[in-house]
């Protein structure tokens, strides 16, 4: 049996208390395996001003997307004519 400590005293659990810490842990275990995947993507994800940064220049290549999409295209060109590249 494993070891459970209330108010500093160090006891044996029960068998009950065994099979739900067995439960939560197990639990906890498969709710992380389900959601490793996030992780690897977030990391793998290229950073949100690339991401819109193509979005962007997706729109700008397309005139009916420029037409569907013209105030997120509208905004980003301000900003991107406001702040030009160096050359």
């Amino acid at each position: 049996m494993s070891k459970v400590s209330e108010n500093g005293v160090v006891r044996d659990m029960t068998a009950e208390e065994q099979a739900a810490f067995d439960a939560i842990t197990t639990q906890a275990t498969t709710d992380n395996n389900a959601n490793k995947y996030k992780l690897e993507r977030s990391k793998s994800y290229p950073a949100i001003a690339e991401q819109l940064d193509m979005i962007y220049k997706a729109i700008d290549a397309d005139d009916d997307l420029k037409t569907k999409f013209s105030d997120f295209h509208t905004a980003i060109k301000t900003v991107k004519d406001n702040n030009p590249k160096p050359e």
